[in-house]
């Protein structure tokens, strides 16, 4: 065999061929996938501030709106303290439940507490215990009528919305009630509240509550009522009164009259209405005194006692 013939022999078997190499394509994120790298929607909104002429154009606008707000406030409160309706407005400074504002030349809480900036319109809780008492000068029957549009709590002895009270009064002041033939010693009564009395409380006296029990006892004796009278009237308002710091008190005349009507049959000779209103206060005001007229009883004597306390 020569050299052209021979034959070379096969390589290892056990030798593997390379892997082709196959070259990936990089995975190309989605045109709808959002890039991190852009601003949010909030930031770009506020990035505008960033400019020294927007920034001073937003605050001016700010301004411009509490300017505009705090005069029309301003405005509100000035016409509904006078009672102007040529232009709309929001009733800013009443406080009482009804949404009307304190009758014109009428004041409640008075004067204005300290620091106060607005008139503060106070209506009566309700009107508490009158009683009316009867002295005929010889026994005899009596019709008692009391005219009052928001009605009554309680009637003690039960009161007839038709005919009243018709009872059988004696000279001492015992009167038998002719519906069940009970005696007492008054009529007696308590209202709703009445947001239509309005009492002006700068006539009137300020008392310390711990002085209330000696001022009520010299002022309801010169009014006109008798010592007994005046000391029912005192066991029932001195607990509600002495533990004030001051007491605003104010005896009503026209005020509640003209809203409360009583009518009595016959009619008597004298006639002594005593209502009292008073407000509770932190500090000592200044009011002007009030002066009552001399009561005297002649013949037929009618007298009644009541009150209310003044609360927003």
């Amino acid at each position: 065999m020569n050299d052209q013939e021979q034959v070379h022999a096969p390589q290892d078997q056990n030798i593997q061929p390379e892997a082709p190499q196959v070259s990936v394509a990089p995975i190309v994120a989605s045109t709808n996938t959002i890039a991190t790298n852009k601003p949010s929607k909030l930031a770009s909104l506020f990035s505008g501030f960033n400019h020294p002429g927007v920034l001073l154009k937003a605050v001016v606008l700010l301004l411009s709106v509490g300017v505009v707000f705090y005069a029309g406030y301003q405005l509100a409160i000035y016409q509904t303290q006078k009672g102007d309706t040529l232009l709309p407005h929001i009733n800013f400074t009443s406080d009482n439940s009804s949404g009307g504002n304190c009758p014109p030349g009428e004041y409640y809480g008075y004067p204005p507490r300290p620091g106060a900036t607005t008139q503060i319109c106070l209506y009566p809780n309700g009107i508490d215990k009158p009683v009316i008492y009867l002295y005929p000068t010889h026994t005899e029957s009596i019709s008692v009528q009391v005219g009052y549009k928001p009605g009554f709590i309680k009637t003690v002895p039960s009161y007839n919305e038709q005919t009243g009270w018709q009872v059988e009064a004696q000279p001492n002041g015992t009167l038998t009630n002719l519906t069940n033939g009970k005696t007492y010693p008054y009529l007696f009564w308590e209202g709703n509240p009445d947001p239509s009395l309005h009492f002006d409380m700068s006539k009137g006296f300020v008392v310390a509550g711990s002085d209330t029990k000696g001022f009520l006892q010299q002022q309801l004796v010169s009014m006109g009522l008798n010592q007994n009278e005046t000391s029912a009237f005192i066991a029932y308002w001195l607990p509600k009164m002495e533990h004030n710091i001051y007491n605003l008190i104010h005896f009503a005349s026209s005020e509640y009259t003209s809203v409360v009507k009583l009518n009595i049959s016959p009619q008597p000779n004298s006639l002594l209405r005593v209502f009292m209103a008073y407000e509770p206060l932190q500090s000592l005001v200044k009011v002007s005194p009030q002066t009552f007229p001399t009561f005297q009883r002649v013949g037929f004597t009618a007298v009644e006692w009541g009150g209310t306390e003044l609360g927003n």
